[in-house]
C-alpha cells in the first residue's frame, strides 16, 4: 500500500478574525512537488522544487480598484506543505513564520514593513527563526 497524504488544519484568532491553514504532510518529495506546482503553476520550471522540504502557499486574494484587498470569507489563509520523514522543528518553525506573516497581512496590515525586496527578507527572517527554534528544541531536557 502506498503511503498516504496526511492532512489537518491549524488556526488562530488571537488578533482579528479566525484564520486557518491546511497542513499537508506529503508521503514523498515527488508528491510534494506535484501538489505545490498545482497550486503555484508559475513555479513549474525544472528544478524549482528540488531540495525544498516544506513550503507555505498563501491563499489568493482580489485587489479592488480602490486598493482594498478581499480575502476568502471563510478565513482560509493558505496551505503549509511538509514531507513525511523530513519534518523537523526547524522546518516547521520556518514555514509557520510565513503563515504568521500571511495572517498578519490579512488581519492587521498588508505591509509587514520588511522593506524593499520583502519576499527575500521574509524568507531570511523565516530561516533565522527556524534555526533558532530548531537549536532551542535540540535540548533534550527542554519541556
Amino acid at each position: 500500500m502506498a503511503p498516504r497524504l496526511r492532512r489537518f488544519t491549524i488556526s488562530t484568532d488571537r488578533i482579528g478574525p479566525r484564520r486557518w491553514c491546511w497542513v499537508r504532510i506529503h508521503p514523498d518529495e515527488a508528491h510534494f512537488a506535484a501538489a505545490a506546482k498545482r497550486l503555484a503553476p508559475w513555479h513549474d520550471e525544472p528544478g524549482w522544487w528540488d531540495g525544498c522540504l516544506g513550503c507555505f502557499q498563501p491563499t489568493g486574494w482580489i485587489e479592488h480598484d480602490d486598493g482594498a484587498i478581499e480575502y476568502p470569507r471563510n478565513g482560509f489563509a493558505g496551505t503549509l506543505r511538509l514531507i513525511d520523514g523530513h519534518v523537523t522543528s526547524e522546518i516547521v518553525a520556518h514555514e509557520l513564520v510565513h503563515a504568521a506573516v500571511q495572517i498578519y497581512r490579512m488581519n492587521v496590515k498588508r505591509d509587514v514593513r520588511l522593506s524593499r525586496d520583502c519576499g527575500q527578507r521574509e524568507e531570511e527572517l523565516a530561516y533565522i527563526y527556524g534555526e533558532l527554534y530548531g537549536s532551542l528544541m535540540s535540548y533534550t531536557d527542554f519541556p
